[in-house]
């Protein structure tokens, strides 16, 4: 991103994740939450702070983005509703370890929030890990290179697989709303192998 457009653009963004959490579009709010991101920005640049200098902004992929997100929260809260009102306890907790494919802290802290705001799943923890365990490694353009992992507490276990595979959806389409597309093969490649693995169980299920 221009380096005179992230700023704003942050700016922005922070404003309206600040409503989101809210959950109240009013004036005031808006107004709070632009101040709380004006301060944000003023302290962390002049700290070092460059988590986020590999944030994009695409607004009709943010737009998707967002619309799978409410599809997603919309579902979530209709099984926990269905939990409340059903006599008897289907809870199955589990603590799932998912890799993220991205190299911007932005895009990884947006999809942990993501799975936190939707009900029946909590990330208790992001580790950190410098690619190839040495503290020295870097990119071309000299930044180190950071895998993170999200640990996901879910309330409704099915599986491991069915885990990740959506909180990979949610990060392909935070990469190609936020993220540098040249990070999507490898989302897709894992999707695609997940997908590949689900078809091989079902065609020997039905075949036993």
């Amino acid at each position: 991103m221009n380096r005179f457009l992230r700023a704003p653009t942050l700016i922005i963004w922070l404003t309206a994740l600040w409503v989101a959490l809210w959950a109240d579009l009013t004036l005031g709010n808006v107004v709070g939450g632009l101040l709380v991101a004006l301060v944000v920005v003023g302290v962390a640049r002049p700290t070092g702070v460059t988590g986020l200098e590999r944030t994009y902004f695409r607004p009709l992929s943010a737009i998707v983005y967002g619309g799978y997100f409410l599809v997603q929260l919309v579902k979530s809260n209709l099984v926990v509703a269905w939990e409340i009102i059903t006599p008897g306890l289907q809870i199955n907790r589990a603590i799932i370890a998912v890799p993220m494919h991205t190299s911007s802290a932005g895009v990884v802290t947006l999809v942990a929030n993501c799975v936190t705001l939707t009900p029946g799943t909590v990330t208790i923890d992001v580790a950190e890990e410098v690619s190839g365990g040495d503290a020295d490694a870097s990119d071309d353009s000299g930044e180190m290179l950071v895998c993170r992992t999200l640990f996901i507490h879910v309330l409704h276990f099915i599986d491991v697989e069915s885990v990740r595979r959506d909180v990979l959806r949610l990060e392909r389409l935070a990469i190609k709303a936020f993220g540098s597309r040249d990070e999507l093969p490898l989302v897709d490649a894992e999707l695609s192998a997940m997908s590949a693995s689900r078809r091989a169980a079902s065609r020997k299920k039905r075949a036993s």
